[in-house]
């Protein structure tokens, strides 16, 4: 009995574990067997050449200087950045946000703009010199006028503020197209307006002083605008291209390509070498860009070219030295002006980065996207070396429209040594005390024409002497008007009389008069050309004048002050080397101890 129950509970497991089995093997016939894992595929990495570490992340475009390149970060801060990835600088700036809308001005000088109106002027160095207020928020690109001052868009006004950041005027303009404030090349400013004329948009035409010449309407619709020495470039909204010229009163074409001979279209931009001897029309051409090579003196086309670049979706377009680099938002390409593709590379996917430029030395720096890192990738061992023409700097030369603002003062075009004083007593306390508060608008064209005619004279004087050592003339006669001239060269926030100034330096031999040169140079501080520094350099050779102990103090502070404004390494050298001359001279103790404060000081602002 045991033994049958036995056999049966045995058959009955065997049974179970044989429909169980049963079970499993036909659960696994009528799955469908899994895929093999794929093998993962890495995109290939472009490694960059060097990685700087910034102190916040970009919030504007990067700006191209001499030393590489300046870049607005979060925290209200600027960072200047060499080529080769060194961090130079950080400047704070005034204000809750930056806007970006920075520039350069002549001499690696940035402007920058912050807080909605704060205008800064920062030198190469990073030193932060002034900071002042516009009328109302800034809403364009600044630029610098050829004598220093300093031109800004807000959106119902023009202002204009002096080198050394005095508002000196501002006037009421028509809402503003968008497109920047032009220069045109006799340094008067063009503000082209949102209001058009029959389809036709018109402009405002001031001159350096606040005055509205002319208003303009063009024949077409500007799309966008340049400046170049021979006048604003400008593309039109039917594909034309032009340069639009100014002489004293009026405006002029002087020349115009019309619709259809360049592949323009509304899309396209306007690129334009250093050297202006060359320009690029850049157009979309389907998903690569048609770019136009032409001369921007008479408009003459040179060639067109392809390039493999997206015209619609370029990051970044700027010329070096010999060739035009455009950049997409994943290829960048070098095209000679021949035409010629140069170079191209690919870049890192846009998801990482957020601005980039081109640096000359062949490199891309790109910024990442809410990052701190700047990342450059070497595309071209071309560094832009070439035999080309040199530069051609802008006429730093006396401001336009003096004759223009003369003849509305009814001020005389010719005197000579006999007459009296053009400038009453009364007349020159209102100028010193007005040129130092600012808000003079078109005064300053009549006061500058007073005083360029005086300058004019004042020069005459030494011609006289020359002739005639005997005869004397009237500032020698008048030496306390003499003085006053000389003190109001240096008030009108510009360049525009530092010329003179390094004239009387390098000529007069009165102390008197050289202590108020020396003054006004040490006020002015602004020398683009190194010509004041140079003229303080040449009394080195006059052992009298700078044993005069107040002479060679002066000369210490106004070779500081230019050093300290201009914040250049050569200028650094040089000032170095007045203050040495005079530490080695034979010079009471009192004067060595101020020259080699004043050293101490140049140091410390090189470190």
């Amino acid at each position: 009995m045991n033994k049958f129950f036995c056999s049966i509970l045995l058959f009955l497991i065997f049974f179970q574990n044989s429909l169980i089995f049963s079970q499993k093997n036909t659960s696994k016939k009528t799955t469908k067997p899994s895929p093999p894992p794929e093998e993962s595929v890495e995109e290939p990495t472009i490694e960059p050449n060097w990685q700087l570490v910034v102190g916040g992340a970009p919030v504007g475009n990067p700006i191209i200087t001499e030393y590489g390149f300046a870049v607005p970060l979060e925290g209200r801060t600027m960072a200047a950045v060499s080529e080769s990835g060194k961090l130079m600088w950080f400047a704070g700036l005034p204000g809750t946000r930056i806007a970006p809308h920075s520039s350069t001005g002549t001499g690696d000088f940035l402007i920058t703009i912050s807080g909605g109106n704060s205008v800064s002027l920062i030198n190469p160095s990073g030193l932060t010199l002034w900071s002042s207020k516009a009328p109302a928020e800034v809403i364009s690109t600044p630029i610098q006028g050829r004598d220093g001052r300093i031109y800004v868009q807000c959106p119902r006004e023009v202002a204009c503020f002096g080198i050394n950041g005095v508002l000196k005027w501002s006037t009421p303009a028509g809402e503003s197209s968008g497109i920047p404030l032009i220069e045109l090349e006799d340094g008067s400013v063009l503000h082209i307006q949102k209001k058009t004329l029959q389809g036709c948009s018109t402009a405002l035409r001031y001159s350096p002083y606040g005055i509205i010449l002319e208003e303009i309407t063009f024949s077409g619709k500007v799309t966008s605008a340049i400046a170049t020495k021979y006048g604003a470039l400008m593309l039109f909204a039917d594909g034309a291209v032009g340069c639009i010229s100014s002489k004293k009163n009026e405006t002029f074409d002087h020349w115009v390509s019309p619709s259809g001979s360049i592949s323009a279209t509304a899309a396209a931009r306007i690129y334009l070498d250093e050297y202006q001897s060359v320009c690029a029309i850049v157009t979309p051409a389907g998903g690569q860009t048609t770019v136009t090579f032409l001369n921007p003196q008479d408009g003459t086309i040179h060639l067109s070219a392809v390039a493999p670049v997206d015209s619609n979706k370029i990051a970044f377009g700027t010329f070096d030295k010999s060739s035009l680099v455009l950049c997409d938002t994943s290829t960048a390409a070098g095209i000679g002006l021949d035409g010629t593709i140069l170079w191209t590379s690919d870049l890192p996917s846009t998801i990482n980065w957020s601005h980039i430029v081109y640096l000359p030395q062949g490199y891309l720096a790109m910024l990442e996207q809410g990052s701190w890192i700047i990342s450059a990738y070497r595309v071209t061992q071309h560094i832009g070396i070439t035999n080309r023409e040199k530069k051609n700097n802008r006429n730093l030369s006396f401001p336009v429209y003096v004759q223009e603002a003369a003849e509305r003062g009814n001020v005389p075009q010719e005197t000579s040594h006999l007459f009296g004083p053009i400038i009453s007593p009364s007349h020159m306390e209102e100028m010193k005390y007005v040129l130092d508060e600012g808000n003079y608008n078109d005064k300053e064209g009549q006061w500058l024409a007073l005083v360029n005619l005086e300058t004019s004279r004042l020069f005459s004087k030494y011609t006289v002497q020359t002739l005639n050592s005997l005869e004397p003339t009237f500032f020698d006669e008048n030496f306390g008007y003499y003085e006053e001239i000389v003190k109001l060269m240096s008030s009108f926030q510009s360049g525009c009389f530092n010329h003179e100034l390094a004239r009387i330096i390098r000529t007069e031999t009165d102390d008197s008069i050289l202590a108020i040169a020396l003054q006004g140079v040490t006020k002015i501080a602004y020398d683009p050309t190194f010509e004041l520094l140079e003229s303080i350099e040449s009394l080195l050779k006059k052992p009298t004048l700078i044993a005069n102990s107040r002479v060679s103090t002066l000369m210490c502070d106004a070779t500081y002050e230019i050093c300290r404004f201009m914040g250049k390494p050569a200028l650094f050298t040089k000032g170095r080397y007045i203050l040495s001359y005079l530490l080695n001279q034979n010079l009471d103790n009192k004067t060595k101890m101020y020259a080699t404060a004043t050293m101490r000081k140049i140091i410390t602002l090189e470190m």
